[in-house]
């Protein structure tokens, strides 16, 4: 049921998108059909039938409001050219990629998050294929996933340890957001072993003032700029939000070339 609710979800905020008038989507079924229109009268339903699922309903919203508003999104890029977000420089924690690029990419994320499990991917693949990018990871945890938080501080602790192990318990974490939900910090334990972390100094780095301030620190700069969700990325101070394709992040980052290069 999960599923097939996905799918009618998916379609009703495509329908409701500008696009959709130069687009051509394939018919619905009589059930998608008597679906969609029960869900629209019933909104309710939507909410009963995601109740304990509440992260993937959250995350195919972030999705439906990014192509309903596609054009507007491009116009505020556009804007932020000239008046970018600018993250603060915090020395000493890990950077992806070419330090010296002309791209520089400030995430915003959840450790918990599908999204950002999955723009996370995307990442990867931008930086293999563009050498000029950098990539910073940084916090925002969002509320209602209880291992969001704890696994922030899991990696900043680890970031005291090593740069190399951190950025590895980041991929890791990402993957297996769905086995550290199910199975908590036992889950982050094994991952932080696994990536060789000094497990005593982890276990009292994560209590420490350093540490929280670090992630408190990282929430709070996303919530100065206005982000209420995750992932948010800040690109030469231009946002994309949600686990936008490679092509957006490319199409982006090539705007901001042209613009630079005026």
């Amino acid at each position: 049921m999960i599923r097939l609710l996905i799918s009618i979800l998916a379609v009703t905020f495509l329908l409701q998108s500008p696009a959709h008038a130069k687009a051509k989507l394939e018919p619905e079924t009589q059930l998608q059909r008597e679906i969609k229109e029960v869900l629209l009268k019933n909104p309710q339903l939507i909410l009963d039938a995601f109740k304990g699922q509440e992260d993937k309903l959250y995350d195919l919203m972030q999705v439906g409001l990014e192509k309903k508003n596609k054009d507007k999104i491009r116009g505020r890029q556009i804007a932020q050219l000239n008046n970018p977000n600018i993250p603060a420089t915090i020395p000493n924690r890990p950077v992806w990629g070419a330090t010296s690029g002309d791209i520089s990419i400030v995430a915003y994320s959840d450790f918990q998050s599908a999204s950002c499990s999955k723009a996370d991917v995307t990442i990867q693949k931008l930086l293999k294929s563009d050498p000029k990018v950098n990539y910073r990871y940084r916090h925002n945890p969002q509320g209602f996933r209880k291992m969001s938080r704890p696994a922030a501080l899991y990696y900043e602790a680890i970031v005291l340890q090593n740069f190399q192990k951190a950025i590895t318990f980041n991929k890791l974490v990402l993957a297996k957001r769905s086995k550290i939900k199910k199975n908590g910090l036992k889950e982050l334990d094994a991952i932080a072993l696994k990536v060789g972390a000094d497990m005593v100094r982890l276990h009292e780095d994560i209590k420490s003032p350093k540490v929280i301030e670090t992630v408190n620190r990282d929430i709070k700069e996303a919530k100065s700029f206005g982000f209420t969700a995750s992932p948010v990325f800040v690109v030469n101070g231009v946002t994309i939000t949600g686990a936008a394709p490679i092509e957006e992040f490319q199409e982006v980052i090539k705007i901001i070339r042209i613009h630079n290069a005026k």
